[in-house]
């Protein structure tokens, strides 16, 4: 069932990426369901071997790992978002979210990768323990940078509403109209990086526990809150499509332009 639903979903994304030419999705979304796929198809593997390792190896790796490029694309996202609504009402430039979030991001998977390939060639236990350390610990720099993230985008939102700019931006006088597009698309970075929250925290719980405790031989667990999560998150971006979200009308340039050719009151900041 998992094979199938990330398959579609990935399939479906990666034409959306070839005709709207989202480039960005391809390392981010796609890398993210692809990997999601290979690792389920290594679990069903696992499923008709049981005693074999490579498959077994190959889903814990994968389905660790791979929402992390996920979580990458909600960083440019998001930041192209407040680039066409008001870079003033942000903590950071635009251009900032995807450096900076994006490279904590590389950080927590790197990090991820390192104990994964540890705990896979470990021969003993000291071996398996330090590798599910350092994974533990990627997992926790993804669930810290989730905290960050969200708080500085809900209060984004908070100061667009209450026209409260964190700075004078000379460039960006006026704010960018938050039309039906731009609405849902925050709702959608929302609940999608809500999704990885849980699945995140999830995974803290389940590797601090151990290779043998009961959450990891929990099998409906790891069904409902890290591949049901992963799951949403994707189908969330297939049914609210970033090419849908980052066009049509609503920067300020186009606003300006509108305001100077009608000479009429303009509402430039709509809920």
């Amino acid at each position: 069932m998992f094979v199938t639903l990330f398959s579609v979903s990935t399939t479906a994304q990666l034409i959306h990426t070839l005709f709207a030419r989202q480039w960005f999705l391809l390392p981010t979304i796609i890398l993210a369901g692809c990997g999601e796929i290979l690792g389920w198809a290594g679990r069903l593997w696992s499923n008709q071997n049981l005693q074999a390792a490579d498959p077994y190896m190959i889903q814990i790796a994968c389905l660790i790992i791979s929402p992390t490029p996920l979580l990458g694309a909600h960083f440019i996202i998001f930041g192209r978002l407040v680039k066409m609504l008001g870079p003033q009402y942000s903590r950071f430039k635009p251009t900032l979210y995807s450096r900076i979030f994006l490279s904590c991001d590389v950080v927590s998977l790197v990090v991820q990768a390192v104990g994964g390939g540890m705990t896979a060639s470990a021969n003993d236990n000291a071996g398996v323990n330090l590798g599910t350390n350092i994974m533990l610990a990627g997992i926790a720099i993804q669930l810290a940078i989730l905290i960050i993230f969200s708080a500085i985008a809900l209060e984004f939102v908070y100061r667009f509403n209450a026209d409260k700019p964190v700075r004078l931006d000379t460039e960006n006088l006026k704010i960018g109209y938050m039309d039906k597009r731009r609405r849902i698309g925050l709702y959608a970075v929302f609940c999608a990086t809500f999704c990885l929250f849980i699945r995140a925290i999830y995974r803290l719980i389940e590797l601090g526990d151990g290779w043998n405790g009961i959450v990891i031989r929990t099998q409906w667990t790891f069904d409902l809150f890290d591949s049901a999560m992963v799951v949403l998150a994707m189908y969330i971006w297939n049914f609210v499509p970033v090419s849908w979200i980052l066009s049509g009308h609503g920067s300020a340039q186009e606003l300006e332009m509108r305001y100077n050719t009608s000479n009429e009151p303009l509402n430039t900041k709509a809920l």
